[in-house]
């Protein structure tokens, strides 16, 4: 009788346990059939100023099937990728954003093409970028962050080279630069717009490079509109080109004025927040980080002294600190673009 209630238990759970098939719902990929035409590809406009418009695509195709646009920058390289699987596109809105890394640039001529699943059929459409979108409105953005005017990277506007001291830093160049060549002997092409910031130390630092920084104007804020407090719905964002050098650190570090004993930041009585970056990669990249995840800087008498409670609301000033891991004689080099605050989330430029 126990053998039989036992076997019976037995049947219970292995039924309790066992899982229902779930069929996969709708096809992975649908084939274009033979015959298969594009019968219109338009957008609602042959040339845009993303600062006050958009793009409307549409398309009608003679079956449905599954499809990839693409535009593409024909002077950036910058890309814009959607697919899926319809008869057509309707009033497929286009508001300037980028997929891939590269923005698109003022000016420039772009390609829309149409391409399908099974067969080489492709459609195409180019329209002109009058004034590309510009990232800066409803975020926040240090003056003058892009490098697109270098004359207003100096003392003067609150940008500060570490090393326009007298005498400068030893072995170390920087400033704006576009197209310039790297270490390895590459091209580094613009990510946005047409320059970037660099910091190139030739050797002979132990750890310390250079850096620069950019201080608020006294009572205002950092960035073009102060920050709300609240460090967990914040994101800071930065686009940084990397050669593969493990050697090579950086350190983004934000700074806030905790006692307002002065007004500005105080390094033996304020916070210093800081995201440690090691640049391994190659090509540019995006790094974005929540305010909230910074850690409070560790070296004493320079921003270790304050409350620790991340309030970025009491941001002013922003530094990029070029460092070295290991190898004190080997030449380090970094490349930055559009330093940019979010709200809500991290930085994308696709939406």
């Amino acid at each position: 009788m126990k053998a039989l209630f036992k076997f019976s238990v037995l049947l219970i759970l292995l039924a309790a346990c066992k899982r229902e098939k779930l069929d996969y719902i709708g096809p992975a990929y649908v084939s274009a059939p033979l015959g298969f035409e594009v019968t219109s590809f338009t957008s609602s406009l042959s040339s845009v100023d993303f600062t006050s418009d958009s793009i409307k695509i549409n398309a009608v195709f003679s079956s449905e099937v599954s499809w990839k646009l693409s535009i593409t920058g024909q002077t950036s390289g910058a890309v814009y990728e959607l697919s899926g699987i319809s008869s057509g596109l309707k009033n497929m809105d286009w508001k300037g954003g980028n997929t891939g890394v590269f923005f698109f640039r003022t000016g420039e001529n772009v390609v829309a093409t149409l391409s399908f699943y099974g067969t080489e059929l492709s459609s195409s459409i180019t329209i002109k970028i009058i004034t590309a979108r510009d990232f800066r409105i409803n975020n926040r953005f240090l003056p003058y962050g892009d490098f697109e005017n270098p004359l207003k990277i100096n003392d003067a506007n609150n940008w500060h080279a570490f090393n326009n001291t007298t005498p400068p830093i030893p072995n170390v160049v920087q400033g704006v630069d576009s197209m310039a060549i790297d270490y390895n002997g590459n091209i580094v092409p613009s990510v946005q717009g047409k320059n970037y910031y660099f910091i190139k130390g030739v050797g002979n630092q132990s750890v310390f490079v250079s850096g620069v920084s950019y201080t608020r104007n006294s009572g205002g804020p950092l960035f073009n509109n102060t920050l709300p407090a609240t460090p967990d719905n914040i994101w800071v964002n930065i686009y940084i080109y990397g050669t593969g050098d493990a050697n090579i650190a950086v350190d983004l570090e934000y700074k806030e004025d905790d006692t307002g004993i002065v007004d500005a930041y105080d390094p033996k009585h304020d916070d210093a927040f800081v995201a440690h970056l090691t640049l391994n990669h190659k090509g540019w990249k995006l790094f974005s980080f929540k305010y909230s995840d910074l850690v409070p800087s560790t070296t004493s008498g320079f921003g270790d002294k304050g409350n620790k409670i991340h309030e970025p609301e009491r941001l002013v000033t922003w530094d990029l600190v070029l460092m070295k891991k290991s190898n004190p004689d080997s030449p380090v080099e970094v490349y930055f673009d559009y330093p940019i605050v979010t709200v809500g989330g991290p930085f994308n430029p696709s939406k």
